[in-house]
């Protein structure tokens, strides 16, 4: 077929399809059936096989783009999953020595509190035997028995010689 005749098949299918369509109702499904007749009408105008071939090859651009969109996203999943189990291991680790580190400052705690308890045990018996020292009469020393005895000395040799002016006053 030459171009002239396809062109005037094209002309009266398309006359055709209005005069149809003037008859038909108006509405949801008369829009359906010129979508369909206009599409199906550009296709007629075209060589079939050239149409597939057309049409098979930007499906294929498209599932090629599809393709390489799916491999960088399972890379990206990939590398996303990696960096999650490394960060899980990490924070096992930080766990771990945190836990260690805990355990650590527990075993000081109890021994700080074992030395508290000792310690108010020794500053209850200090107070004991200060409370009992108290109560206790003083032991005298040698020293304050010098003192003292020095004391009587001078109130005898005082009395001693108060006697003696008396006696020399009163003759």
């Amino acid at each position: 077929m030459t171009e002239e005749k396809k062109s005037e098949i094209i002309e009266s299918e398309s006359a055709l399809a209005v005069q149809e369509t003037e008859e038909k109702k108006t509405g949801l499904m008369r829009g359906a059936k010129d979508f369909f007749e206009n599409t199906f009408a550009t296709l007629k105008g075209k060589d079939l096989n050239q149409a597939v071939e057309e049409f098979s090859g930007e499906m294929t651009l498209v599932v090629e783009g599809m393709s390489e969109d799916l491999a960088s996203l399972r890379q990206y999943a990939d590398k996303t999953s990696a960096q999650l189990t490394i960060t899980e291991e990490k924070m096992l680790r930080r766990d771990e020595t945190r836990k260690g580190e805990i355990d650590e400052l527990r075993d000081m705690q109890k021994q700080l509190i074992k030395r508290l308890d000792a310690a108010d045990k020794r500053m209850a018996d200090m107070d004991k035997a200060i409370k009992e020292a108290e109560k206790k009469p003083k032991k005298m020393g040698l020293g304050a028995i010098l003192r003292q005895a020095t004391w009587i000395a001078a109130i005898v040799c005082g009395a001693w010689v108060i006697v003696t002016l008396l006696k020399l006053i009163g003759k």
